[in-house]
């Protein structure tokens, strides 16, 4: 299948550039898919598709700031976005990273760090030495030590913000591109899972009093999520591997329920990646700690728990717009996204969402 046909058109006036106040008020397009038939609705009306003992899966996973700006000694900004972080952290740190530069970057160059708007010339602060060079701007760096560490993430990092947003990070966004039920020993990502950041603690707990039960899994977000298709035919994309974890109890709970016949309503497409890579060709949920999956659906693939969905509107020629159209077909989503478009809902990171249920 060739790249074209993911494509969409729509205004980019619809980015959403920024965050909605209160996050449960975004706009909800919901589509019974077997019927077809959309309504338009709030976010906290999810409420109304939820019964007793249906269960919620969410991505846990903590953002972290991963964006950092530092100088190469004999000049010039570079600029360095890690692209995963280990679980368990031990130093010297090893990382993969983007980095950004008007010239070639050397193996074995030193890039020295310092606070924003900060300018010093002593090279005895905290650097990070590039390692190893896998081309395209993808490199291997290492931090030191715990002290260089804890300078450059608590004092220089900034949130990682979408480059198509076009703004840098602001105070807002320390709290807003992060989920209310982030866990931070569960799992640290480069970028929001952010179908979730429209529940608020408020909604959870309705949710709750319904007798709908969350689940947590945690996949880190990485390169595999976010990095663009290039590729014409798109059978041809490699996507990078992602850890991910799903407990014991998560996997008991939501093969219970599949029995049961309750709904299983995934929250966010990289939850969708945690679950489709750890069930078996029966449908059964299999407890993963810390696995690598590299799972990249499209059409063709055959879903074993996806039936009900909630997620955002997602670029178009993405991977994660392809796994919506193996979700429902290529011509249902197109037709979901005009409908969208045409109605002027927010679109990306910090717009609008959708629920996609009876697949």
């Amino acid at each position: 299948m060739e790249l074209d046909l993911f494509d969409y058109k729509f205004d980019e006036k619809l980015i959403a550039k920024y965050p909605l106040k209160n996050r449960d008020e975004a706009r909800l397009l919901a589509v019974d898919v077997k019927n077809f038939k959309m309504e338009h609705r709030k976010f906290y009306d999810i409420t109304d598709y939820i019964d007793k003992n249906d269960v919620i899966v969410v991505n846990n996973s903590f953002v972290k700031k991963a964006r950092i700006f530092g100088r190469r000694k004999a000049g010039g900004k570079v600029e360095i976005f890690i692209t995963e972080f280990p679980f368990n952290i031990s130093f010297p740190l090893r990382l993969n990273a983007l980095l950004k530069s008007h010239k070639a970057i050397k193996e074995g160059e030193e890039i020295l760090i310092t606070e924003e708007n900060q300018n010093s010339e002593a090279e005895g602060g905290p650097k990070i030495i590039v390692l190893k060079n896998y081309g395209n701007g993808n490199y291997d760096i290492l931090i030191n030590n715990k002290e260089d560490s804890d300078f450059i993430f608590d004092k220089c990092a900034e949130i990682p913000l979408p480059p198509y947003l076009k703004r840098s990070p602001e105070n807002i966004d320390e709290s807003y591109y992060q989920t209310v039920y982030a866990d931070n020993l569960s799992g640290s990502s480069v970028a929001a899972p952010t179908a979730g950041l429209h529940f608020t603690g408020e909604l959870i707990n309705k949710i709750n009093g319904k007798g709908g039960i969350f689940a947590d899994v945690s996949l880190n977000i990485g390169l595999g999520t976010f990095m663009p298709v290039r590729e014409k035919d798109i059978s041809k994309h490699n996507m990078h591997p992602e850890t991910y974890t799903i407990s014991e109890k998560t996997a008991r709970l939501i093969n219970k329920t599949l029995k049961s016949g309750n709904k299983i309503i995934i929250t966010g497409t990289s939850s969708v990646r945690c679950l489709e890579s750890s069930a078996d060709s029966s449908g059964i949920l299999i407890p993963a700690a810390k696995k690598r999956t590299s799972l990249y659906i499209r059409p063709g693939y055959k879903f074993k728990i996806t039936k009900n969905l909630i997620t955002n509107f997602h670029q178009p020629k993405s991977s994660l717009f392809i796994m919506i159209c193996a979700l429902i077909g290529i011509g249902k989503t197109k037709a979901v996204y005009e409908e969208a478009v045409k109605n002027g809902y927010s679109l990306f990171s910090y717009g609008d969402a959708m629920y996609l249920y009876n697949i």
